[in-house]
């Protein structure tokens, strides 16, 4: 295609030049066995070298996918703050849509952070990936919290849903600002 990605071009033309390698290099009956066993690794390594670069390539898009993401987390929370502050019964029946968003989203939040993107255009910062189980944890209590609002948005209580609300809001506030650096 002509509008790929540069991170697939790049992975097209490894995978192409493998081919090209694998074929150059038949194995066939004149090529003595200690050549094979050295070529094989040899490509394994070749592979090797060039994965970080591929990664690479697609740490950009992880972290631009990752921030729709988080725009959207922000979305239904507003969203929900707005139907429960601003008096809006008419819309109790969107709050289930919004805790269940939400709680996906938060389910989620561990596996948008794949080790390597902490470069670039992110505000991630570097203890997402260090100390890896704390922030595991915090996102565990954002996907908690939004279960929770499940059940509640469930029954239709307004009421019980804005106390509810605080703990989502907690959980939010603790990961920002124990892993996102300021503007």
């Amino acid at each position: 295609m002509r509008f790929r990605r540069k991170s697939q071009n790049s992975f097209e033309g490894l995978r192409k030049s493998m081919k090209i390698l694998m074929f150059t290099f038949q194995f066939q009956h004149e090529v003595p066995m200690k050549f094979k066993f050295r070529f094989i690794p040899a490509l394994l390594v070749l592979f090797g070298i060039s994965l970080p670069a591929f990664a690479q390539g697609n740490a950009d898009a992880i972290i631009s996918y990752r921030k729709n993401v988080m725009k959207a987390v922000g979305g239904h929370t507003g969203a929900l703050f707005t139907i429960v502050k601003g008096g809006l019964g008419d819309y109790k029946g969107q709050m289930l849509y919004h805790a269940k968003a939400l709680h996906e989203s938060a389910k989620s939040i561990p596996a948008i952070y794949p080790e390597g993107t902490g470069t670039g255009k992110t505000r991630a910062k570097a203890e997402i990936w260090t100390e890896r189980e704390a922030f595991i944890a915090v996102a565990d209590e954002m996907a908690k919290a939004a279960e929770n609002l499940i059940r509640i948005a469930e029954s239709g209580e307004i009421r019980e849903f804005s106390q509810a609300l605080r703990p989502l809001g907690k959980s939010c506030k603790d990961c920002h600002d124990q892993f996102r650096k300021r503007r």
